[in-house]
């Protein structure tokens, strides 16, 4: 795959930013990603800013924690991609293929098969869903030791 760029999921970024079981890894991950371009599609951003709400509203972290939760997100430097006809038609196809009701994660796969790049994602049942189709491009951060 690519080695200029590389997907990175929604639930990486905020893993790295909010404090869970997880963050070190994340971190560590993004970390890795010096010389790489971190990418994701549009929808990246609608996602993370909802997790970081979402964080605030339960009030497991303040209202200036979200905002400077945002400010880290931003500084990643995550370069967003809007998709084209054909990326929703492939991602509705990878929708369909999966078996999920939402198109939201076929999407970063979408982007990672055109950018010939490796995709990362915190998500296990996301990553679970694809252990049939066997594509070596796709990682779940917790494959990382420290």
């Amino acid at each position: 795959m690519n080695s200029g760029f590389v997907v990175i999921g929604a639930s990486v970024a905020v893993k790295a930013i909010l404090p869970n079981p997880l963050q070190q890894l994340c971190l560590g991950l993004i970390q890795r990603f010096t010389d790489i371009q971190p990418v994701a599609p549009a929808l990246w951003a609608y996602e993370t800013s909802s997790a970081i709400s979402k964080t605030v509203h339960f009030g497991e972290i303040t209202e200036l924690e979200g905002k400077e939760a945002l400010e880290k997100l931003d500084a990643l430097g995550v370069r967003l991609f809007v998709p084209d006809a054909e990326q929703n038609q492939a991602a509705f196809d990878w929708t369909l293929r999966l078996k999920r009701a939402s198109a939201y994660d076929s999407y970063y796969l979408v982007l990672a098969h055109a950018m010939e790049c490796d995709f990362w994602t915190a998500d296990k049942r996301l990553f679970n869903a694809l252990q049939d189709s066997r594509l070596g491009w796709v990682h779940l951060v917790e494959e990382l030791t420290l």
